[in-house]
């Protein structure tokens, strides 16, 4: 069977092409993704492209966008780039670059997603970054669900590509003579994954050789074992959860302390409520105690009580932010967030997470902080129309409960100026004709 064969049926398989929607392809440049862009093309499958330039490697970032915009022109589809200063982002939210990178791409791949109506976004993941992924959950510790390794697809992200190894890709691209950038960074293993890549996958190959299908057909059992225990675990709820009122559920104690294997089947009967394994772990030691009744265990936006002889599980209802008004040269505090808005006469551009610069002479104060409410939209900096702020934290991946957590920047007349820290309104924009700026900051 040959490749074009096999990527066809792969994708039928799993549901991973379409020929009547479109499908947001992520190029990086890099052999894989290349691959994948001539293989939708070879389909004749409708795509787009999208490329993130991290500004993490100088001139060879420059390099593979611009191949990448090479190829889209060559292939005569819509391409879209976006530049992102990786590095403030990362120093601002008090994490690693590379997990930095993640939340930027992923965050921009479902904006583009939603804005232009494509299907699913398509990575160039094969059958070796699934079995670095299954080796990396096994070093840092993990349940069922990190054992099957990357999966063809999960919601609207799909890998075409998880029907190859690693060898079959670049033996594809070197007899095709397509032209791709070799990312430098993949041979250093200062990366923990670079260093299971590079290091321990050439020794398990010295003692299978066919490790990636060996761990493919892993993943597919592992995958069916997950299925399982979540059909017995949904059924194991719909008999122990027992619904008093909307949205509180009472568990008889005594029936989950008969639950074996006890420990796992409460993650997986807890699980859609975001409970963390450690606060399920303190709740079984504590229960074990005769003075364990009026103790509370929460989640994001779930709270658990001893209450006797049975568990309460409760949703936290979403609590509005207070209403606070911003005067300039001022500063309101509000969920952990420091507020201020300074004026400058000299218009300036910012660049920088948790900062932005408006047209002061567009602000009708005093600005009102508030939470979302039910109607709320703005026109997010970059787009011509405008986006509903409900559908702006689905892209975000912000749960109802958090959304309400987010502080919103209101204009005298109404417009929501800016999405703290996340975007700020096109309208409020420094263009030529600003005269005054009005810098608001976050900290």
């Amino acid at each position: 069977m040959g490749l074009l064969e096999r990527f066809l049926r792969f994708g039928e398989e799993h549901d991973l092409i379409s020929r009547e929607q479109r499908t947001l392809l992520a190029v990086s440049g890099g052999r894989d993704s290349v691959l994948m862009v001539h293989l939708f093309a070879k389909a004749k499958l409708p795509f787009g492209i999208a490329h993130c330039n991290f500004q993490l490697r100088g001139q060879h970032a420059d390099a593979d966008e611009e191949l990448v915009s090479n190829l889209a022109a060559e292939m005569e589809v819509p391409l879209f780039v976006k530049r992102f200063d990786t590095i403030a982002y990362a120093r601002k939210q008090g994490i690693s670059i590379e997990m930095a990178a993640r939340a930027l791409r992923y965050e921009w791949f479902e904006q583009i997603r939603l804005d232009q109506h494509y299907r699913y976004i398509a990575l160039a993941h094969h059958q070796n970054d699934s079995v670095e992924t299954v080796l990396l959950n096994l070093t840092r510790g993990t349940g069922i669900a990190g054992l099957h390794g990357i999966l063809p697809k999960r919601g609207v992200l799909i890998r075409p590509l998880l029907f190859l190894t690693r060898e079959e890709v670049t033996q594809t691209v070197l007899e095709r003579n397509l032209v791709y950038r070799e990312d430098e960074s993949n041979f250093s293993t200062d990366y923990l994954r670079n260093k299971i890549r590079l290091e321990v996958v050439p020794r398990l190959k010295e003692i299978n050789p066919s490790l990636e299908r060996t761990f493919q057909e892993n993943s597919r059992r592992f995958e069916e074992m997950e299925t399982l225990l979540k059909n017995y675990s949904e059924q194991l709820r719909k008999k122990l959860f027992v619904e008093t009122t909307s949205n509180t559920y009472q568990i008889e104690l005594k029936a989950l302390q008969e639950l074996k294997p006890l420990r796992t089947l409460l993650y997986e009967l807890f699980r859609p409520y975001q409970f963390l394994p450690e606060v399920l772990d303190d709740l079984v030691s504590i229960w074990q105690n005769d003075n364990r009744t009026g103790k509370q265990f929460f989640s994001d936006s779930y709270k658990l009580l001893l209450d006797r002889e049975n568990l309460i599980l409760q949703k936290k209802e979403p609590v509005d932010l207070p209403h606070q008004f911003l005067q300039p040269n001022q500063a309101v505090i509000c969920q952990g967030f420091h507020l201020t808005v300074k004026l400058v006469e000299k218009p300036v551009k910012m660049n920088e997470f948790g900062k932005v610069a408006v047209d002061a002479d567009k602000l009708l104060f005093p600005l009102l902080v508030r939470s979302w409410q039910e109607g709320d939209w703005f026109k997010p900096l970059g787009m011509k129309g405008k986006k509903k702020l409900s559908d702006f934290f689905i892209s975000l991946k912000i749960s109802r409960f958090h959304k309400k957590e987010i502080p919103l920047l209101v204009n005298g007349n109404g417009d929501i100026v800016w999405v703290v820290p996340h975007r700020m309104d096109d309208r409020y924009k420094i263009t030529d004709k600003t005269k005054k700026v009005a810098i608001l900051e976050c900290i």
